[in-house]
């Protein structure tokens, strides 16, 4: 379910700390919270479209992860590997459920992770986010992504944005959602109660508050 691939989620940012910072960033050359987080909030920017930022959408459009290999400090291995990988069309499509139980949309995840790990600017890390953001899965990029900032000098201090706002989908059922959209096309606005995750006609799911409490999974 939407509800068990969250909590696998954010289950799996924590286990990332496994994974360790490199040590040669360039830690004198990272801007201002302020302008990191501005970063963050405009990459995960209605997610599921085309990025709106101008400066972020020129980014995307004229880098090349692998044309300057020395901002890695892994020498550009992880981002080759990543890039080869999307090249041959092996990676999962935009726009598909992405699911931490399948263990190749993980994998896949984890690749992009690898390299915003082993950026060793600033400069890279975004070029990086911005350029694989409009190319990768969006469900393995917010995840990617999240768990860089959780584990990275770059991402100190920085507050995620709540998965709830960013990917209200995952946290609503069909029938709230088939209402919000009907609102939106007749140009009426309308508050919907929604109690469950799950559909109305399952009893069963009534009885399942710690899966319910979005609150508490958050």
């Amino acid at each position: 379910t939407h509800q068990a691939d969250m909590q696998l989620f954010l289950l799996c940012l924590v286990a990332t700390s496994a994974f360790a910072w490199p040590h040669d960033i360039q830690s004198d050359h990272i801007p201002s919270l302020a302008v990191r987080q501005q970063a963050l909030n405009r990459l995960v920017y209605h997610l599921t479209e085309p990025l709106s930022d101008a400066t972020l959408k020129a980014t995307a459009a004229s880098f090349n992860p692998v044309a300057d290999t020395s901002v890695y400090s892994d020498g550009g291995a992880a981002a080759q590997h990543l890039v080869d990988e999307m090249n041959d069309h092996r990676l999962l499509e935009q726009h598909h459920w992405f699911s931490l139980f399948n263990p190749r949309q993980r994998e896949e995840a984890l690749m992009l992770f690898d390299v915003l790990m082993h950026c060793k600017t600033w400069e890279a890390v975004l070029s990086n986010a911005a350029y694989f953001r409009e190319h990768m899965n969006e469900g393995e990029f917010l995840y990617a992504l999240y768990a860089a900032a959780i584990h990275s000098e770059f991402g100190k201090g920085l507050v995620l944005p709540p998965l709830y706002e960013v990917t209200p989908h995952m946290f609503t059922n069909s029938e709230v959602i088939q209402k919000a959209y009907s609102a939106q096309m007749t140009q009426h606005a309308g508050k919907f109660k929604m109690e469950f995750t799950g559909s109305q006609k399952n009893p069963e799911q009534h009885v399942a508050y710690f899966g319910e409490d979005i609150g508490m999974n958050v």
